[in-house]
């Protein structure tokens, strides 16, 4: 089940494993026997020249700095590396600890930067800005102890702590900085040599960045000391050029794709267009684009175009060599065309942009968010996006397969989970849990059934008896179904109701109770279904149907509203709780789910092509009120909160209630504001018209139902494979649902 809530497990990414000599000083220092650890912490290297491999814990990251280059960030709060209790770190008469520092916050005592328990420990020491280097088992009594000068000015500082036998030395960018006449044997009670993390005590981390750090078995002079504070690290050669880049036509486009080169100095990409194969070519954009696809709206069909590839430095900021010409022409498409062409480019946020070590969906593209960041809801949603894809055949089968093995095989050994559930947000890279709030730092059950969601649905899809892969994908996605503890987030014992969050810090500080009517009605489905922590039945009408104002009973626009809030809220509540579960030819005691999605799709179409307020560009062709992203931040619109904001995911994933309406939506959008609202992975996020306004980037969860719902417009594929799996009648005879 991976990880527990409450521990803290060892991560070490076996593809940043490699051994590296120092660079960038003087031979004699570089081939030094004594230097027996060195952590370059250059974006792809863990290991020392001694051969001892450090491990990331915690959810560290890597930084390009503009003075050092590829550093490692602590943020202070459980980030460190373990490098373990080789003998050969094992120091009793002299020793040299030294790296590169760069203070974000000093925020509490026992800021630990390199520390070998009570050995020897390099740290901020005292409630001040300075750090202390001490060795303890020598002689003078108390803590024997040496000190910097100021640190915290947000500059690099070079940090080297020495032992000779007789004098104990603080150095601070090449000079002496503090000493004391000391003797005795260093302390040999302790195993492992950690960076950033002290391990006597909690929360005795180091918070702001860490490069270069070595250890000597000898007390290194003055001048070589001085050597590495004014060493500067290399400059990486820059990325080789793109390889594999292919170009297809499309409706008033071009796209571009190439593989993503693993290099720590690759910043991104510059694409060159050219009017014929010997050029000239003149660069697409301004910025550096940070993706290897690269989608070419110009607006017009029959229209031939060249094209070359350039990877960019991080650090240097040169370019590659161009690569290969490659060209395509645009062309007009039917509208089934269109819709599967739509379909493959938002196709590839969750296949280009996935996360490169764990495949899970990342939380956004061009907001600002950590590329690190993961969505477990999201990653549901691109779960049941891979099935669309290898049906439509952007991607083979075995290679669809493959991915998603990668991602279950993550959220079951890797990613922390509670009592079953995953959080809202994860770090891609260890699985570890990135906190949503101050409070919710735990188990997001709703998040969680937008996970499962997708385990039913590539359980049905992957379905071959005889692939191994398809086997052990179907294994894993009933295990982790059957591991979520539904009947454990009704917080009370007999309680109907469902809680949202929980955490083994906080328990249920957040007190969010889940009740209709909203996006969660898969998680009291779900529910009811598990087959090893069921809810009881009553649950769904006592927690899910209980609040006053689940009933609406009121027509708006000539549309009458069975269930809802007034005018139907967001859209995406009539969205996420339907990527899978088919609301047609069935009903509760209350409404027919399709029915009332529908009539609140032209409610809102109403009230856009009415638009009371008068926002710009409202019309029957402009509507669909949704969360996103807009001009001042992220709100959720409906015709209750509106504020000029459209976000196209709001119209195109109701395209199975109104598929008339929704397409002629989509292709409104796409011919007239393609070149502002179009981007690498199809419709980004929202536009705001009065604003001149359209958002630079994307959501996972806006763009996974758009993939989803039209296939189900077209196929009804996710409805049929989650409505398959063999829990869901079952439940829904439990509930009292009946079909005409």
């Amino acid at each position: 089940m991976g990880r527990n809530a409450l521990g803290v497990t060892s991560v070490a990414l076996g593809v940043w494993a490699l051994v590296v000599l120092p660079t960038g000083l003087p031979t004699a220092v570089a081939a030094d026997p004594d230097l027996v650890g060195h952590w370059k912490l250059d974006g792809d290297a863990l290991d020392s020249v001694g051969g001892h491999h450090a491990t990331l814990q915690g959810n560290p990251t890597w930084v390009n700095d503009p003075q050092r280059g590829w550093c490692l960030d602590l943020d202070g709060d459980g980030d460190y590396l373990d490098a373990g209790d080789a003998p050969s770190l094992t120091f009793t008469e002299s020793i040299t600890v030294a790296c590169w520092i760069k203070v974000r916050q000093l925020d509490r005592n026992w800021n630990a930067i390199v520390t070998k328990g009570d050995d020897w420990v390099l740290a901020r020491t005292r409630d001040d800005n300075r750090v202390a280097f001490l060795c303890l088992g020598l002689t003078g009594g108390g803590w024997p102890e040496v000190y910097s000068g100021d640190v915290n000015d947000g500059n690099w500082h070079h940090i080297a702590g020495v032992y000779d036998g007789a004098r104990l030395a603080l150095y601070q960018d090449g000079d002496c900085v503090d000493s004391r006449s000391l003797r005795g044997f260093i302390n040999r009670n302790w195993s492992r040599v950690l960076i950033g993390e002290n391990g006597q005590a909690p929360n005795r981390f180091w918070n702001g960045l860490v490069d270069d750090v070595r250890l000597y078995r000898r007390a290194l002079p003055p001048d070589e000391i001085a050597v590495l504070a004014e060493a500067q690290p290399p400059v990486p050669p820059p990325p080789p050029a793109p390889a594999g880049v292919i170009a297809v036509g499309h409706d008033s486009r071009i796209d571009l794709r190439w593989p993503c080169d693993p290099d720590p100095n690759l910043g991104g990409y510059s694409i060159y267009r050219a009017d014929a194969a010997a050029g000239p070519f003149t660069k697409l954009h301004d910025a550096v684009h940070k993706v290897p696809v690269y989608s070419d709206f110009f607006g017009v069909n029959g229209r031939t175009y060249y094209y070359q590839v350039r990877a960019v430095a991080m650090r240097s900021g040169g370019e590659s060599e161009p690569s290969a010409v490659v060209s395509a022409a645009s062309r007009a498409m039917t509208d089934e065309q269109l819709l599967t062409s739509v379909q493959e480019a938002v196709f590839r946020y969750f296949w280009d942009y996935g996360h490169p070590v764990s495949g899970l969906a990342r939380e956004g593209y061009g907001f600002g968010h950590s590329p690190d960041v993961c969505t477990s809801g999201g990653t549901g949603m691109g779960l049941m996006a891979i099935c669309v894809g290898a049906e439509r055949h952007f991607v083979t089968q075995a290679q669809a397969a493959g991915r998603v093995l990668q991602i279950l095989t993550f959220l079951d050994e890797k990613a922390t989970r509670f009592h079953g559930a995953w959080s809202h947000w994860l770090h891609g890279g260890t699985g570890a849990t990135k906190p949503f709030s101050q409070y919710d730092d735990g188990g997001d059950l709703v998040e969680t059934a937008f996970v499962v969601q997708g385990l039913l649905t590539v359980r049905q899809y992957f379905n071959s008896a005889s692939d191994p892969v398809e086997k052990e994908i179907r294994a894993r996605a009933t295990r982790m179904w059957e591991e979520v503890e539904w009947s454990w987030y009704r917080r009370q014992a007999r309680s109907d109701t469902l809680y949202w969050h929980w955490s083994p810090r906080h328990e249920w500080k957040m007190n969010h109770a889940i009740g209709g009517y909203n996006e969660c009605m898969i998680v009291y489905l779900l529910a009811v279904a598990s087959p090893t922590y069921p809810m009881p039945p009553s649950c769904y009408e006592r927690g899910w149907a209980k609040s006053a104002d689940y009933v609406n009973g009121r027509t708006y626009y000539g549309y009458p509203q069975w269930v809802g809030p007034s005018q139907g809220g967001p859209l995406f509540f009539t969205h996420y709780s339907h990527l899978g579960f088919d609301p047609r030819d069935k009903r509760d005691a209350y409404c027919n789910y399709f029915d009332n999605s529908r009539n609140i799709s032209l409610i809102h179409r109403a009230y856009c092509t009415e638009n009371p307020r008068g926002h710009a560009g409202y019309s029957a062709l402009v509507w669909g009120l949704t969360a996103s992203f807009t001009p001042w931040g992220y709100s959720a619109h409906s015709p209750t909160n509106d504020n000029g904001t459209i976000a196209p995911t709001a119209a195109l994933s109701a395209m199975p209630y109104v598929p008339a309406e929704s397409l002629a939506t989509l292709k409104h959008l796409y011919h007239t504001y393609g070149k502002k609202l179009w981007g690498p992975f199809g419709f980004t996020d929202a536009f705001n018209l009065a604003q001149n306004w359209f958002a630079p980037g994307y959501v996972a969860i806006d763009q996974g139902p758009i993939v989803i719902m039209i296939e189900n417009h077209r196929t009804q594929l996710c409805w049929n494979l989650f409505m398959a799996n063999p829990e869901i009648a079952p439940m829904l005879k439990a509930l009292g649902w009946t079909s005409p």
